[in-house]
């Protein structure tokens, strides 16, 4: 039950961010939610902060890296019907899922900033993965994986913790990766 729920509020985060794509330009890296990237700059986008909203929501493309050994993560683009593809221009990275600068759990690196998953229930790190797969069938496309993170390195995120959701497509065929941060309290 409480996966279906975590799942069902990432669901709603994909869809918020991604109808909020739908503005004026496509590249989707321009039009993160509540944050925007600094000005042409390579390394990690900046947030605008809203005294009301302090939560960033990154928004990237990721695939597999050819050696299988990782996701390479990069810039989003949508059509104007909101079909999301790679992008051409912004921050690239990656996400190691077994990372031994993370004790071998997951670790996304996205410009000058490092973000690391940490399970859920800290005696058990199995409990760093929450899957969601269609028809429920283990292992089918398309699926979504749900991390808890925390920014350990950073210009602009420094502690700062949150979700990562990796909403694949099809088996090998890349998908769009959110992040969603909250400030440290």
């Amino acid at each position: 039950m409480r996966l279906r729920m975590i799942a069902a509020v990432a669901g709603l985060l994909l869809l918020g961010s991604l109808v909020g794509l739908a503005g004026a330009p496509t590249d989707a890296r321009a039009r993160l939610q509540d944050a925007t990237p600094g000005a042409e700059s390579t390394g990690t986008p900046e947030a605008e902060t809203n005294q009301s909203v302090q939560v960033v929501t990154l928004v990237a493309w990721y695939q597999q890296d050819p050696s299988g050994d990782f996701l390479t993560i990069g810039p989003l683009t949508t059509n104007p019907a909101l079909v999301a593809r790679p992008g051409s221009e912004g921050d690239t990275g990656r996400a190691d899922f077994d990372d031994p600068d993370n004790n071998d759990l997951p670790r996304i690196t996205i410009g000058d900033s490092t973000f690391d998953a940490y399970p859920v229930n800290p005696d058990d790190p199995d409990t760093v993965f929450r899957w969601l797969y269609f028809n429920d069938e283990q292992g089918t496309r398309p699926a979504t994986l749900v991390m808890q993170i925390k920014c350990t390195a950073s210009p602009a995120y420094k502690d700062y913790t949150g979700t990562a959701t990796f909403v694949s497509r099809a088996s090998e065929a890349g998908g769009v990766l959110v992040i969603v941060l909250n400030p440290p309290s």
